[in-house]
């Protein structure tokens, strides 16, 4: 099934709550927390470093210091059915280690943060919920027509908050037109780049600074930055009048591992995931309009690392990439990237994803990226819509995938 982007379920959202599509399960997702590695964590952290049957003979392992030099014209592997890219870059990678997260608990306790930081009165508030159905914990939301301004947070630490052309567009005032251009800034250099924004012309790239700026100010994640992956150009009718928005994808990077904006993988009817896509949206009307945000799953905080001296080289990974995937079509793999993949950590068969505070851990992958198929949503990003996945994990050599 295709995805719609990580925009909100609804034309209409006066007395709604703004969600992503992409949660087909209904939830809002994020991280907290800086606490001891639960035993459980522990545990399969010790049992996947043991774990290197899966390894070939020739599996061999590199420090992080030769694997920041790595290059793929090095790599001498016998490819069947699948292609790579000329070269990789791994040389922002600072460090790598086993990442135990979770969401955040009670976050609407500290609504006032973002009621200052988006400038919403708390007089406008027009709901306030308790989920204990699915033990989702409290929701609120606030809606200022006057000013043009929504706002919806929730106890996982889930905020969204739209305002100018955004907020006319969920209220059909604004009808979506055509998406012109597409950058994917991994591959596309927008240097000199411009878009026709409120305040006439201006550089794509300068409007991609100022939102990492912003969010590495108002939303700081220790051991963590913001790097805006993508870019959109969108086109909107306004009444007659046509307006052009930007739609950004800011992915969260720790150390020179991003976490996975790419692929998830669903179970349970939906209700959970054996791993999903966290990332960061954001439309910008002008330089310093910011029109739309929205932390996709939720607020999640690094607990506690453990770090790893060293990994599966470049050509083993290769190795066991293509000794899981020679039997498929042909694969046309446009990059590869060094990532992270969150699995969330569940207290029973039943509790959905992204409950407040529920753990996670993340695992070092390299991440083998292929094009194929097109995000043709109408509001916001969603990278699963054009891409598919192979994780190879960097210690055992484990291949997961979302093809097929």
């Amino acid at each position: 099934m295709k995805k719609r982007a990580w925009a909100p379920q609804g034309v209409k959202m006066k007395h709604k709550k703004i969600k992503i599509s992409v949660l087909l399960f209904c939830l809002a997702w994020l991280f907290c927390g800086c606490q001891e590695t639960p035993q459980e964590v522990r545990d399969r952290m010790g049992s996947y470093g043991e774990n290197r049957q899966m390894a070939s003979k020739e599996r061999k392992y590199c420090t992080i210091d030769e694997l920041k030099k790595a290059k793929l014209s090095e790599v001498d592997v016998e490819l069947d059915n699948i292609k790579l890219p000329k070269d990789v870059d791994f040389s922002d990678i600072e460090s790598i280690a086993f990442l135990e997260l979770s969401f955040e608990e009670n976050y609407t306790k500290q609504r006032e943060e973002a009621l200052k930081l988006f400038g919403i009165e708390e007089t406008s508030l027009v709901s306030d919920t308790l989920d204990t159905e699915r033990n989702m914990g409290r929701t609120v939301t606030y809606d200022n027509p006057a000013q043009a301004k929504y706002l919806a947070v929730e106890d996982n630490g889930f905020v969204s908050f739209i305002g100018g052309l955004t907020y006319d567009f969920i209220n059909d005032k604004a009808k979506y037109q055509d998406t012109p251009e597409k950058y994917d800034l991994d591959m596309d250099d927008i240097s000199g780049k411009m878009v026709e924004l409120k305040e006439g012309e201006t550089e794509i790239a300068a409007v991609r600074e100022s939102a990492e700026q912003w969010l590495d100010d108002n939303m700081p994640m220790e051991d963590c930055e913001y790097r805006i992956s993508d870019v959109y150009v969108r086109e909107l009718d306004c009444s007659g009048e046509q307006r052009k928005q930007l739609s950004l994808y800011a992915e969260i990077c720790c150390k020179g591992l991003r976490f996975n904006s790419y692929a998830s993988v669903e179970r349970n009817g939906a209700r959970q995931v054996d791993f999903y896509m966290h990332g960061i949206q954001l439309n910008y009307d002008g330089m310093d309009a910011l029109s739309f945000y929205s932390n996709g799953v939720g607020k999640i905080t690094i607990n506690s690392r453990e770090e790893i001296d060293e990994v599966i080289d470049l050509q083993s990974a290769v190795q066991r990439m293509n000794e899981e995937m020679s039997g498929f079509r042909e694969l046309n793999i446009s990059k590869i990237l060094p990532m992270y993949v969150l699995y969330p950590i569940y207290e029973t068969d039943e509790e959905p994803y992204a409950v407040p505070g529920q753990k996670l851990e993340g695992r070092p992958v390299y991440a083998f990226i292929i094009e194929e198929g097109v995000d043709d949503t109408e509001f916001g990003i969603n990278k699963s819509n054009a891409t598919k996945v192979i994780f190879v994990d960097m210690v055992t050599g484990e291949v997961t995938t979302d093809i097929g």
